[in-house]
């Protein structure tokens, strides 16, 4: 009696095991998204704030966008390192100590008094996001196989929609109810639960020997520095003759030119160093493999180019519709809010669409709309932010976004083994944040470079304004700023009100034309990797 009564219980018993085990198979992948979505958040929500910034910390654009620009440096520079870090010490404690380093940025940010301490913030967080950034694929590559790892990294990929849907909804919310410090502290409360998921999980540990290089660690972090350094201060410094504000010039050359020739020559040393260690049967800090494929190449230029794009515009827009059409930071985030939700569900869609479509073209379809996009945004957005075209525009724009991130990651995975995993990841995450800093810095620097050009242009071409010679317009005078603001600093040097309404109306249409010359430069960069997708496959699977 007693065995039939036990007898019921053992299928019982079984079936809750499996589905116990099925259910917590997918909790790396919670893990891993949550921290995908504090990373996409924090780059989002920034210039979101970017008003509420300049005026709390009494600073300039500029500076604001260098903290923007910090945080992708920091982890692009070193997620190579982060990677071999999270084969050192396993994925379980890379994550703890990364959330760590996050978490400690993010509190900088929350108390800091001046912006250098939210630069700093950011840095450290960057740090952190280094060792995260290539932990995730580490975790799904090594979790999951076949379609179960597909669909993983495209979920993953469509975090990057759901963070910044989040950070315009509930980011711009926040910092219009309780200010720019909101975000961050809503942050720190997620990072200290994702904390708690990270310590209670088990997760996939491979045994690690040999030693990590120091030398590589250095060449990578100095090559990427330099490189986005350079970028960044193409607006101050002149791309190829210098300008007032570069530090120095040699025969009449921007220091902008020796600083990318110095950082290409480090990064290609680096790549000459990880062959080295190879055949000297030592560890490298980056498997050679990894850049030697030429699928791998393309995907990787791919994931530089889309993030790019994202970047910048997610840089431009929340710029232009806060300071020029006097939008609240919600107000931006309803406004661009397709781009979000458009990015979100054609990443949801990748696996399905890379079962019918070859990935060759699925990727190439990608940059072409995305591209294609933007230039129709430069051409179709005003003073007003309305009509149809802008609406269709923003949507097909974050289609191509969602299916470009999220393809290019899958198919990196996919086509390399789960030993690589660590490393894929560490090229992924690099390619990923070069692009975001490298976007918000190409934007930054054409926007104030084509908006000092056009303004000086208007006011020689205005005989009312030339005949006074108290304006001058240089690519270091020349700011970004609102038409109250305009009208305050031009108030000491005793124009005549036309005077006055002609200065105004040449920063609107300055800033204009800013803009679009900004997003037509980064649809045109977005086409760029097209031309290595030859190395990608051309038939479908199956």
């Amino acid at each position: 009696m007693d065995t039939a009564d036990q007898l019921p219980s053992v299928p019982v018993a079984t079936e809750r095991a499996v589905d116990a085990q099925l259910r917590a198979s997918w909790l790396p992948l919670v893990l891993v998204c949550c921290t995908g979505l504090v990373s996409v958040f924090n780059a989002t929500v920034l210039p979101m704030a970017i008003s509420g910034i300049v005026d709390g910390l009494d600073t300039t654009i500029s500076n604001v966008q260098l903290a923007i620009v910090a945080y992708g440096v920091f982890v692009a520079a070193f997620t190579i390192t982060g990677g071999k870090i999270s084969g050192v010490l396993g994925a379980r404690n890379t994550q703890l100590l990364g959330l760590s380093v996050y978490a400690a940025g993010m509190l900088s940010c929350v108390l800091a008094q001046n912006v250098s301490v939210l630069i700093a913030g950011e840095a450290i967080a960057g740090l952190g996001g280094a060792l995260l950034v290539p932990n995730a694929l580490a975790i799904l590559g090594q979790t999951y196989s076949g379609t179960q790892r597909t669909v993983a990294v495209s979920v993953l990929a469509g975090t990057t929609g759901i963070g910044a849907a989040l950070a315009l909804l509930v980011g711009g919310f926040l910092v219009q109810a309780w200010g720019w410090r909101a975000p961050f502290v809503l942050l720190l409360v997620v990072i200290a639960g994702t904390s708690v998921v990270a310590s209670r999980l088990r997760l996939p540990r491979t045994t690690f020997r040999g030693t990590i290089d120091k030398t590589s660690i250095a060449l990578s972090a100095v090559g990427v520095l330099m490189l986005v350094a350079a970028i960044n201060q193409i607006g101050s410094w002149g791309l190829v003759l210098a300008a007032e504000g570069a530090p120095l010039s040699v025969l009449g050359l921007s220091p902008v030119l020796a600083l990318v020739v110095i950082g290409g020559l480090v990064l290609h040393t680096f790549v000459a160093r990880q062959h080295e260690l190879l055949d000297a049967d030592r560890t490298p800090l980056l498997a050679p493999q990894v850049f030697g494929s030429g699928l791998n190449r393309a995907c990787l230029s791919g994931l530089v180019a889309v993030n790019l794009l994202m970047a910048g515009v997610s840089y431009l827009l929340p710029l232009y519709t806060q300071m020029v059409l006097g939008k609240s930071p919600l107000g931006t985030a309803l406004m661009l809010i397709p781009i979000s939700l458009a990015a979100l569900a054609s990443a949801a869609a990748t696996p399905v669409l890379m079962r019918m479509i070859a990935c060759r073209w699925l990727l190439t379809a990608a940059h072409v709309l995305a591209a294609a996009s933007v230039i129709l945004l430069a051409m179709t957005i005003s003073n007003q932010w309305s009509g149809a075209w802008t609406l269709i525009s923003e949507v097909a724009l974050g289609l191509g976004i969602g299916v470009g991130l999220s393809a290019g990651s899958a198919l990196l995975m996919e086509t390399s083994p789960p030993s690589l995993s660590g490393e894929i990841g560490s090229a992924r995450g690099m390619a990923n944040f070069l692009g975001l800093c490298t976007g918000t810095a190409v934007a930054g620097a054409v926007l104030m470079s084509v908006l000092a050009q056009s303004a000086s242009v208007r006011v020689a071409d205005g005989s009312d304004l030339l005949s006074d010679s108290r304006i001058e317009v240089t690519t270091s005078s020349v700011s970004f700023v609102e038409n109250d603001d305009l009208r305050s600093r031009l108030a000491g040097m005793e124009l005549t009100s036309a005077q006055l309404d002609r200065a105004v109306e040449i920063n609107v249409e300055s800033r204009l034309v800013a803009l679009r010359a900004s997003l037509c430069v980064l649809g045109l960069a977005a086409l760029l990797p097209i031309v290595t997708f030859r190395h990608l496959p051309s038939r479908r699977e199956g």
